[in-house]
């Protein structure tokens, strides 16, 4: 039941096509409540523990999982309401050498990105387990160029 209240979304941030230019690239992650009460949703353990991350080279079908940031885990409990139609946003960094890990040029990378926690709905006092998640494909520019001049 958990994961019918919240939709999970993310893009990258100040670059809505998610092309690698060789930087870090700063994505966010849109948690919104479409349900029809409010939830809870342990925003501050998020922000610093930050989403599951796994990258994916579509070239090779080589994988590899983000590591996770240390959070204090008595942040678990601390509930930011999100209102019916409402959204909160988790913003986290994929470093430009995690998505050179694969290769060093021709980036094709999709990014899994997960968001695994308790939270609180309405009328509950017992947090309820959530899992949602979203993907990104972030192609390198130079990948981009290459393709164009082949057609």
């Amino acid at each position: 039941m958990p994961n019918d209240i919240l939709s999970i979304s993310a893009h990258c941030i100040d670059n809505p096509a998610c092309i690698f230019t060789g930087s870090d690239m700063r994505i966010e992650v849109v948690i919104k409540n479409i349900g029809n009460g409010e939830v809870g949703y342990p925003l501050q353990y998020m922000q610093a523990r930050g989403p599951n991350m796994r990258l994916i080279d579509n070239a090779s079908e080589q994988s590899q999982v983000l590591k996770t940031g240390l959070a204090n885990h008595a942040l678990k409990r601390a509930f930011t309401p999100i209102a019916p139609g409402q959204s909160i946003a988790l913003q986290s960094v994929i470093k430009h050498t995690e998505l050179r890990m694969f290769r060093t040029e021709f980036v094709d990378v999709t990014a899994e990105i997960g968001v695994s926690a308790g939270i609180q709905t309405a009328g509950s006092e017992e947090a309820l387990p959530f899992k949602g998640g979203a993907s990104l494909k972030i192609i390198g520019r130079d990948t981009l160029e290459r393709e164009a001049q082949r057609r």
